[in-house]
């Protein structure tokens, strides 16, 4: 039996822009997910999802090299994986194919964003010894900064320049990290569809001007140790953001009356929201149904 695991992701700032080339930060969470490999010498791979709760949320039966689908619990989600195994099969040099029983287990809700595809794209590279990244943008349009965070623990920094990425890893607790917290806004994001919807965007934009000004409140963001500051630039950020995507804030759909700042992580309009406050403030957000609250230190590595 072998095991793998990768770490969940937030992204702290520089959604949508990051594809353009903005500096981002971004977050590896403690909660992840795990991937344990059993090697059968027959013909059929035994594929099985486990949720949080150990209940069996997808399974599926593939038959030869091939990855012919014999069975499965939903053929989309067969389908797409198949797609990545196939690929990582490509990239390798050691290994043609995965034969026998996986059991992937998630140590997050499938719900809350943390990266339930960006972690599994990391296991199945450590499966077939192969650089996440690269099997990264063989199957998927996105930025890539959720699968740089599945193999590093720690803060990095993610900005994609001529095709590349360049991740560098940084030391980022700052002195007020005890006033951050993360609220979940009860519903999942599908990030792909949004990363779609802004690509339509971009053409009546000044690109090049948006993502320098991001790039410059991530370097604020990054080395501030005032609280102050740090809430300036992530409402500045969100103010950016708004007008390029033509939505009206987390704050201003939900809590207008908030005396914090709050900031959208990610595809805007669901998974997780950074505020800041102190712990009474922790209430304000419970008292309006989002129970789901972490803090810094319980849910950042």
């Amino acid at each position: 039996m072998k095991t793998f695991r990768a770490n969940g992701k937030l992204l702290l700032s520089g959604e949508y822009t990051i594809l353009d080339g903005s500096l981002s930060i971004a977050l590896p969470t403690k909660r992840g997910q795990v991937l344990h490999y059993k090697e059968v010498d027959h013909d059929i791979l035994h594929w099985r999802s486990l949720d949080i709760k150990g209940e069996t949320w997808f399974e599926a039966h593939f038959k030869g090299a091939e990855l012919t689908i014999v069975e499965s619990y939903d053929d989309r989600i067969a389908e797409t994986l198949k797609e990545i195994l196939l690929a990582a099969a490509g990239l390798s040099n050691t290994v043609n194919r995965l034969k026998g029983e996986v059991t992937t287990a998630l140590e997050f809700p499938t719900d809350w964003g943390l990266g339930s595809s960006s972690t599994l794209l990391c296991c199945v590279a450590q499966c077939f010894s192969i650089d996440p990244m690269q099997l990264h943008f063989k199957v998927s349009n996105g930025s890539g900064y959720d699968v740089a965070c599945g193999m590093t623990d720690s803060a990095i920094t993610y900005q994609l320049s001529d095709g590349f990425a360049q991740v560098n890893q940084i030391q980022w607790k700052p002195d007020f990290s005890a006033s951050l917290f993360f609220v979940y806004l009860n519903t999942k994001q599908k990030s792909s569809s949004e990363v779609n919807k802004y690509q339509d965007k971009k053409s009546s934009i000044d690109l090049v001007a948006i993502v320098e000004e991001i790039s410059a409140l991530t370097r604020t963001m990054m080395n501030t140790t005032s609280l102050d500051v740090f809430n300036e630039a992530i409402v500045k950020h969100e103010e950016i953001m708004s007008a390029v995507l033509g939505y009206p804030t987390a704050k201003q759909l939900y809590f207008s009356d908030y005396k914090g700042a709050v900031k959208s992580l990610g595809a805007w309009g669901g998974d997780f929201i950074l505020a800041t406050g102190d712990a009474q403030d922790r209430v304000y957000f419970a008292d309006k149904g989002f129970s789901v609250i972490h803090e810094f230190e319980s849910l950042i590595l």
